[in-house]
């Protein structure tokens, strides 16, 4: 059977895509799980270029945006179980439930492998380029959590943290003005989480925010602990997690806020306009 483009408009997910999809999910999940795992425990041993661990090379290039490595590993590990909920949904018998996973199964596969890339590069130091594979910025409709949790909200978050975290690192953030630049950049961490949190009510980037910040928190604690950047993280934390928890808790903002509320008014238009 011949597959067509899976990074073609296809807004429903039709039959003559979802092969492709289900086929091209899978490659671009693998690609990133086993690099993510080798690299993790060994560096590449090819090229001339100075070589390390994922981690390693983040050790060798401490900046005001390093993450505590623990906080990292912890994300991926739930990206990565996230992810495979997302592909057993392409399998499901359920025409719903693969046409919602289909609709946005090219922003899945760019993002794996992007970060596919991002990896071979960083862990070869190639930190300009490895910079170019961080933008996977995407805002999407809301198709259900086990579809919009590990194609949109943790993708989404993680990708704007790369860039603060390689960008430091790929400009060499060592000295005074680049830490207070780096005091004062890091308050785009609010913004961001603040405008998917009162734009879109999204609140699966709210605490995926909350979580990284919290890593990028305990990460510059123990970097350096007479410093500013790690103050100004718990301080986000705090403050993001709180808005979050706001919009997540029914009754708040009212049932018809939110991502998933506009979702579900588009799942039960069908019944509605047949109740008529």
């Amino acid at each position: 059977m011949a597959f067509s483009n899976p990074f073609s408009r296809d807004i429903e997910g039709t039959s003559r895509n979802i092969p492709a999809y289900r086929a091209f999910t899978i490659i671009s999940w693998l690609l990133f799980f086993v690099v993510a795992i080798v690299y993790s425990i060994s560096p590449p041993h090819d090229g001339h270029w100075a070589t390390g661990t994922i981690f390693g090379i983040s050790k060798a290039h401490i900046t005001p945006f390093t993450l505590s490595h623990a906080f990292v590993a912890i994300y991926w590990v739930f990206l990565f179980c996230s992810q495979i909920s997302f592909v057993a949904q392409l399998f499901r018998r359920d025409e719903a439930a693969v046409t919602a996973a289909a609709s946005v199964g090219s922003h899945f596969i760019l993002f794996n492998l992007l970060q596919f890339g991002w990896i071979m590069l960083w862990t070869r130091s190639l930190f300009f380029w490895s910079d170019w594979s961080c933008y996977t910025f995407a805002t999407l409709p809301h198709q259900g959590i086990l579809v919009h949790v590990p194609a949109a909200a943790m993708p989404l978050t993680w990708s704007f943290f790369l860039v603060f975290w390689n960008g430091s690192v790929m400009v060499g953030c060592h000295s005074l003005p680049c830490h207070v630049i780096a005091n004062i950049a890091i308050w785009g961490i609010a913004v961001f989480a603040g405008f998917f949190l009162l734009v879109f009510k999204d609140y699966h980037v709210g605490f995926a925010t909350t979580f990284l910040t919290a890593g990028l928190g305990v990460g510059q604690f123990f970097a350096k602990i007479i410093a500013l950047q790690w103050i100004f993280a718990f301080t986000i934390m705090a403050i993001v997690f709180l808005f979050s928890l706001a919009v997540a808790i029914p009754g708040i903002y009212g049932r018809e806020t939110g991502v998933e509320a506009r979702g579900g008014d588009r799942e039960r238009a069908p019944l509605l306009h047949e109740s008529n």
